[in-house]
């Protein structure tokens, strides 16, 4: 494996991108923002810009490399609701699966709320989240032998700090059991099934810790000085994330 497309140089790509490029791997990248060309220039990325009005993705050779990594949000239109769902089968009716693999980034959202644990076969379209649902289609359409879809958890990291989320706020669940991954973590898990050559699976991926929403956000809080969240008895829906999957397949230990 030599070069890497990474579509959606945002909060994750682009530092994914820059670690990738220092292991000596030849990154593409894309953006929606042409404001954003000169910055994956200068860090060395070869960028690519994506009309964010068209679901018809054709752009020079991006889609020619060894590995796609597709981390783009699911977004529709008033106008289109289908714009999302159009926008990755127009990605993937151009990739060459027999010389191209494929990591598809989801979210622990296409997982119901059971007030409980929840692996990998619970998945559900039944799920309150729409954006789940919308995930969950997306992951059946594009599963395959040649992609590996990552459902991570609550992303958090630099200029994404927890003890932003929730401050002040009044909140009921403080028991629930959170899951959470730290942008360290997702490139490092991602790293790990590139190096791995791990593929044709979907793993849930968040930390295998799993401290209560009051532990965590409490500390999150204090650790910055500001507000912290008032906690109700109230109960509310939550999901413990087993990662038990994952971590029986892949050699990585999370470092949060």
């Amino acid at each position: 494996m030599k070069s890497i497309s990474i579509l959606g140089c945002g909060w994750l790509g682009t530092p994914l991108a820059e670690h990738l490029s220092s292991k000596g791997y030849l990154i593409k990248g894309s953006t929606t923002t042409p404001e954003k060309l000169d910055k994956l220039k200068n860090l060395g990325i070869q960028p690519y810009l994506i009309d964010r009005y068209k679901a018809e993705v054709k752009i020079g050779d991006l889609f020619d490399t060894d590995l796609i990594i597709i981390n783009i949000p699911p977004r529709n239109t008033p106008d289109d609701p289908q714009f999302h769902h159009k926008m990755i089968q127009s990605i993937v009716s151009q990739i060459d699966f027999t010389k191209t693999k494929i990591i598809f980034i989801s979210s622990t959202a296409v997982y119901p709320n059971l007030s409980g644990e929840v692996t990998e076969s619970d998945a559900s379209h039944n799920t309150t989240s729409r954006g789940g649902v919308a995930l969950l289609e997306i992951e059946d359409l594009i599963a395959n032998p040649a992609t590996t879809i990552l459902r991570f958890g609550g992303l958090y990291g630099p200029d994404r700090h927890p003890g932003r989320f929730l401050s002040s706020k009044t909140l009921g669940g403080k028991t629930n059991p959170i899951n959470m991954i730290h942008l360290d973590d997702c490139i490092g898990v991602i790293n790990s099934i590139m190096e791995q050559n791990i593929w044709g699976e979907r793993f849930s991926v968040c930390s295998p810790s799993h401290p209560t929403k009051e532990q965590f956000y409490t500390k999150a809080c204090q650790a910055l000085g500001i507000p912290t969240p008032i906690f109700t008895d109230e109960e509310t829906d939550y999901k413990l994330v087993n990662t038990d999957k994952l971590t029986n397949t892949i050699r990585y230990d999370f470092q949060h």
